[in-house]
């Protein structure tokens, strides 16, 4: 949205000012995402100026390191549930598209990420590219361990060296590089070789699969995976149980919102992309279509319920 950020990133970035640099502060506490889901563009585009201005880009990098001090929102946890690499880059991009976002990052490559910043209009600032850079080396780190790290242009600097990265100020960081070592963590397969789950229908089993990651675009591959099924025997066996892997995934996705709707405050918009659509219309519709309701109508029906 035009003229707006994420409160979420707002208060983490002043989450590491407060321990990094408070005087950039100019005694501005952390806003809450749980009170608004917005803030104003200028907000952090002050922040990050100041930034670049006293520190320069590498403290905008070690942004990352404070995700676990991050407010708590489904976001972030639909971020940070991937099990590797190619559905947290998949997760990114569709979020930049959902809220329509100004500025986007393009990540390309399996083994490591090779990512371009692209704007609609003006470009975005060195300091707010450095930002962006930054959180998404966290979020790596977050999914694989710290042994990772990022290189712009003719620098480099690992996740744990930040403080003393060689990157100069003059750099854009409209194009960077994210790399990592090492074997990437095998998710378990969920319900998978148990009694129990062997007495559950297949549908059941693969629903509680798709919620626990349901931020996530879901293919059929992928799924079959989980289960240790190819997909064509996945598909034959909802058959038989007269599913489809599309219903399936439409009730996962339900599922979820129902849960956000009713026990907590998360925005309608936000809502929508941690349940994996790929814009707010089609949740709406799919929402109305399953429920004969549309999802605020449902939110307020359910509190004057419980208020009575």
């Amino acid at each position: 949205m035009d003229g707006f950020t994420s409160t979420g990133l707002v208060s983490l970035l002043v989450r590491m000012l407060q321990d990094r640099a408070p005087d950039l502060l100019n005694g501005m506490g952390r806003p809450d995402p749980m009170k608004h889901a917005i803030e104003p563009a200028v907000t952090k585009e002050r922040l990050v100026a100041r930034v670049m201005e006293q520190y320069g880009p590498g403290l905008l990098l070690s942004v990352g390191h404070y995700l676990s001090d991050a407010d708590e929102t489904p976001t972030l946890s639909v971020l940070t549930r991937s099990p590797d690499p190619a559905v947290l880059a998949e997760k990114w991009m569709r979020l930049e598209r959902y809220y329509h976002a100004t500025h986007r990052t393009q990540i390309a490559g399996e083994e490591e990420w090779v990512c371009k910043r692209i704007s609609q209009g003006q470009p975005a600032t060195p300091g707010e590219n450095w930002l962006i850079a930054g959180l998404l080396l966290g979020l790596i780190a977050s999914v694989i361990g710290d042994k990772c790290g990022i290189e712009v242009a003719d620098a480099a600097a690992d996740f744990n060296e930040l403080k003393e990265a060689p990157f100069i100020s003059g750099e854009t960081a409209a194009r960077f590089r994210i790399y990592w070592a090492g074997k990437l963590p095998s998710a378990p397969l969920a319900g998978v070789g148990s009694d129990t789950a062997d007495s559950l229908a297949l549908a059941h089993r693969l629903a509680d699969i798709m919620v626990a990651d349901i931020g996530r675009s879901w293919k059929v591959g992928d799924a079959a995976r989980a289960l240790a099924l190819s997909s064509r025997s996945l598909q034959r066996r909802l058959g038989e149980e007269g599913r489809s892997f599309s219903g399936v995934l439409r009730r996962a996705r339900m599922r979820e919102a129902t849960r956000l709707l009713t026990d907590s405050d998360t925005a309608l918009s936000e809502i929508g992309y941690c349940c994996g659509y790929a814009d707010q219309a089609h949740f709406q519709r799919d929402f109305l279509r399953a429920t004969n309701i549309t999802p605020r109508d449902f939110r307020q029906s359910f509190r004057e319920g419980a208020s009575r």
